[in-house]
């Protein structure tokens, strides 16, 4: 397979399997011989690291437009210092997240605004936009069954129900670049869907 620069990213509310499917693809893909990075958000640099802190876990009645703010520093911070460069070597970028959950946590859920979070994001992407994007669907119940901790975002309750429409709202809207996958099953069979997506493109 002849490699090429490609941009993918993982979308979904909390819990639905975004990082055990982004390893088992990163894998996948090394044993292919491609040049793989894989980033998350928030946390891929040492900045969005020390942002997560205050974004999952520090109790400081955050506002949710002071929430998008947070997650745009980390998530620019994330395109200058691994996400650019690496699409620049021609490598097949895996990201956790992007400008999308920003659209459907705040601005469509925290009723902060989808067009004004959409706007804020061309900006803070520069127009950065996945050539695919893996909507891992999964009723918020089902998700939050799987974890033991909870962190704060997680706490809001059916405000993850409003997420999840609002991604599947988004992946309707824009079929050439979203793929949408059932996450209510086992990993393997998850995966096996999300591989057949990728290598179609990447082929």
């Amino acid at each position: 397979m002849k490699q090429r620069p490609f941009f993918l990213t993982f979308e979904g509310i909390d819990g639905c399997g975004k990082t055990t499917q982004a390893n088992m693809l990163e894998q996948s893909l090394l044993n292919r011989k491609l040049s793989v990075t894989h980033t998350f958000e928030p946390g891929g640099t040492v900045l969005g690291q020390k942002l997560r802190t205050i974004l999952v876990h520090d109790e400081l009645n955050l506002s949710l437009f002071a929430e998008v703010l947070l997650f745009a520093a980390d998530r620019r911070q994330d395109i200058d210092e691994v996400i650019e460069p690496a699409l620049k070597r021609g490598d097949i970028v895996i990201a956790e997240r992007f400008a999308d959950s920003s659209v459907a946590y705040q601005g469509v859920a925290g009723n902060v605004g989808r067009e004004r979070v959409e706007q804020l994001m061309e900006i803070v992407t520069s127009g950065l936009v996945p050539n695919l994007t893996l909507l891992l669907d999964i009723d918020p119940r089902a998700s939050l069954a799987r974890k033991t901790d909870l962190d704060r975002i997680e706490q809001r309750g059916q405000f993850l129900d409003v997420v999840r429409y609002a991604f599947l709202d988004m992946a309707k809207s824009q079929p050439h670049r979203w793929v949408v996958i059932d996450a209510g099953r086992s990993a393997s069979a998850v995966f096996r869907d999300v591989l057949d997506a990728v290598l179609s493109r990447l082929a």
